[in-house]
C-alpha cells in the first residue's frame, strides 16, 4: 500500500529532535524579549526622570524640559505610548510657557502639571 503523503525520515527526525526545538525556542526568546522600541522607551523614562529633577531643582527651566521631551519623544519609533507621551508633553509645554509668562501662578502650574503627568500614567496602563 502506497500512501500519498510521504515524510523522508531525516525531515522527521529534524522536527521531532530535541536540539532543533531547543534552538528555535532560544531564537524566538532572543527576539520576542528585547523590542527597540521598549528599550528606547525605556532610555527616554531614565531621562526624563533625572531632566525632571534638574527642572524642581530649578537648574533647567520646565519649558526646555518638554522641549527636550519633546525632541527626544519625536526621534523614538512610532507607537502608541510615544503618542500618547507626545500629546502630554505638548500640553505641559504649553503650561510652563504659561508660567514662565506668569501668566498663572507656581501652585497652578503645579497642580495642571500633576493633572497631565496624572492621566498620562493612566492612559499608559
Amino acid at each position: 500500500m502506497t500512501t500519498r503523503f510521504r515524510i523522508s525520515a531525516n525531515r522527521f527526525f529534524w522536527i521531532f529532535h530535541p536540539k532543533s526545538w531547543g534552538s528555535m525556542v532560544l531564537l524566538a526568546t532572543v527576539v520576542g524579549c528585547s523590542s527597540p522600541r521598549d528599550n528606547a522607551l525605556d532610555e527616554f523614562s531614565r531621562w526624563y526622570d533625572g531632566a525632571r529633577a534638574q527642572a524642581q531643582a530649578g537648574a533647567m527651566s520646565w519649558s526646555e524640559l518638554y522641549k527636550q521631551s519633546f525632541d527626544r519623544l519625536t526621534a523614538l519609533p512610532p507607537s502608541l505610548q510615544q503618542d500618547t507621551r507626545l500629546e502630554n508633553t505638548v500640553l505641559l509645554l504649553s503650561v510652563a510657557r504659561k508660567l514662565e509668562s506668569n501668566e498663572i501662578s507656581p501652585q497652578q502650574f503645579a497642580m495642571e502639571r500633576d493633572d497631565i503627568e496624572t492621566q498620562l500614567q493612566a492612559r499608559l496602563r
